[in-house]
């Protein structure tokens, strides 16, 4: 039967010029809707070999620019200086598992020793601060994830360059304090949050987030400032590992006083 339908189909198309048009016109939709459709199924498949791509060039990306902004910095201090603070370089690694609703929460990422990661390397995404890594092995690394009681880190104001330290308030995945910043100062809602100069992990300047609350009372020394992360832990996928190639000198000349204040890094 189907036979006979397919001789009939050919003869009317070949003795019809509308009806061998109409006929073509179809054809060509169809296959064209086939092609279609198996262009988005292999670009579906061909996803993750993307991402891959993408953030392995953004890592390569950051570090030219931390570079850059370190020439940029010495030459404006002063132009016969050589820069002494900053020598970063990013490893890109992938985040295969995640916490973000216990008291202490933890990231495991696809990067260890065999990729240089050492313990105490910060950890940043691609919109902010993550958090710093706590223990390594060959092909893999646990960060402590800046949801963490006891995780702090160096932080300014930008708009006044006021110092201070970042806590998460263990109330939900995007929300902070600044703490430390001093009365005289006049933080306010909208100004940005940053990584300070004070920091050995993570480069000045990665953003951290926004102020959202101002609070001081008449006695208080400090404001106690809320803070909108801008990591959206929940939906982190790929991370960045920044190596300060000077932190090892700079650890071991602090370690010779013994009175010396950490940066709570």
């Amino acid at each position: 039967m189907l036979l006979l339908e397919g001789l009939c189909l050919a003869l009317i198309t070949q003795a019809n010029t509308f009806q061998r048009i109409r006929f073509t016109n179809t054809s060509d939709a169809a296959i064209a809707r086939t092609y279609e459709t198996t262009s988005r199924v292999k670009g579906y498949f061909y996803l993750a070999d993307v991402n891959n791509d993408l953030a392995a060039e953004n890592a390569q990306l950051k570090t030219q620019l931390e570079r850059y902004k370190a020439v940029a910095d010495a030459r404006l201090v002063d132009s016969l200086a050589r820069d002494t603070g900053r020598n970063y370089d990013y490893v890109v690694a992938k985040v295969v598992n995640n916490s973000v609703n216990r008291v202490n929460n933890y990231l495991t990422i696809n990067r260890g020793t065999a990729d240089g990661i050492s313990v105490g390397m910060g950890v940043v995404g691609p919109t902010g601060v993550v958090g710093k890594v706590r223990t390594c092995s060959e092909h893999f690394a646990v960060v402590t994830s800046l949801l963490h009681s006891k995780m702090v880190t160096s932080a300014e104001i930008s708009r006044i360059k006021a110092q201070g330290t970042i806590k998460w308030k263990g109330t939900g995945p995007r929300s902070a304090t600044l703490l430390y910043v001093a009365r005289h100062l006049k933080p306010a809602k909208g100004d940005t949050v940053v990584t300070s100069s004070l920091s050995p992990v993570f480069p000045q300047g990665i953003l951290v987030g926004r102020i959202t609350g101002v609070k001081i009372k008449d006695d208080d020394t400090f404001y106690t400032l809320d803070v909108d992360l801008s990591t959206n832990f929940s939906t982190l996928e790929y991370v960045y590992v920044v190596k300060n190639g000077l932190r090892a000198e700079q650890d071991s000349l602090q370690a010779r006083v013994p009175d010396l204040v950490p940066s709570g890094d």
